[in-house]
């Protein structure tokens, strides 16, 4: 863990800093191909990948108050800390928590394993079929006697009809990025983890705080072939898939397209055009995982 920051934010910059990425900055994770690998631009308004929403939020807070983040790094993903001698703040907007996590170490010194846990609402905010709300959850357990911080993401599954974990991180001292802006050729080298196995662009929508999300698998369709618009799926708030062609998909592309302020046409463009860069340099043995077409 980094030396506590000289002063600490108030708590309020952080909220105020989180929402804002949480709802104008979605995800993309189509964006950097178009930076890195296409003609080197990629429209703000449609957002950027995980890593890079962190580090926006990361340079408003300092910004607005001067204290720098810790940029955690646990896999491909990345979250900013703060930590005050007291409580570990955290915001991660890729995980969707509604309201930044805090974590005190009064609370973990007084637990029997040296612990602290806090949940916080996340995107989406999914309803059960009695029309109870049934939001997720970001859970966040930390030691602060060694510093390892782990992330739990859960999602209700209508599917299911119970809540089911969606992501898990575990996030280790010294794992840290180091360098802003981060190398170019680093980028790229990532860009073509074999874990990537779509692309896709997800917002929540101005009018209604649903998700709503357009992605394009790559998983089940040969190489040379990926670019292809009807290969789309849509994903609403209930994390019900829809196909290109059907009413449910115009729907939720139209949502996007609303969220990012752009014609529908430019965000089938934007994600065909970044699988088309993709397939162009990705090697020609790369093994993606299934990308799953079931609902949640």
């Amino acid at each position: 863990m980094a030396a506590p920051a000289p002063s600490h934010p108030d708590p309020r910059v952080f909220q105020d800093v989180h929402t804002k990425v949480l709802t104008q900055v979605p995800y993309n994770s189509a964006a950097q191909y178009h930076l890195h690998y296409g003609e080197g631009t990629s429209p703000e308004r449609f957002g950027t990948a995980c890593a890079w929403q962190t580090f926006t939020a990361g340079e408003e807070v300092a910004r607005r108050t001067g204290v720098r983040a810790e940029y955690r790094v646990g896999g491909r993903h990345v979250c900013a800390l703060y930590d005050d001698g007291e409580t570990l703040t955290v915001l991660d907007p890729y995980l969707m928590h509604r309201a930044p996590l805090r974590l005190s170490r009064a609370d973990a010194a007084a637990s029997p394993d040296g612990t602290v846990r806090t949940d916080a609402d996340a995107y989406p905010l999914r309803r059960r079929p009695d029309g109870s709300p049934a939001p997720s959850t970001l859970r966040a357990v930390w030691r602060p006697a060694d510093g390892l911080l782990r992330f739990q993401y859960l999602r209700h599954s209508p599917r299911l009809g119970e809540t089911v974990t969606h992501r898990a991180y575990t996030m280790r001292p010294g794992d840290t990025v180091t360098q802003l802006p981060v190398p170019a050729p680093l980028v790229r080298q990532l860009l073509l983890h074999p874990e990537q196995n779509n692309l896709s662009l997800r917002a929540v929508h101005p009018g209604d705080d649903a998700l709503t999300e357009v992605a394009l698998p790559f998983s089940g369709r040969p190489r040379g072939t990926l670019a292809d618009p009807r290969a789309l799926i849509a994903r609403d708030n209930q994390g019900a898939v829809s196909r290109w062609g059907s009413a449910a998909f115009d729907r939720e592309l139209e949502r996007v397209a609303e969220a990012v302020r752009a014609g529908r046409q430019d965000v089938v463009d934007h994600l065909v055009g970044a699988a088309a860069l993709w397939d162009a340099a990705a090697p020609a043995g790369i093994e993606v995982p299934d990308y799953s077409l079931e609902d949640a």
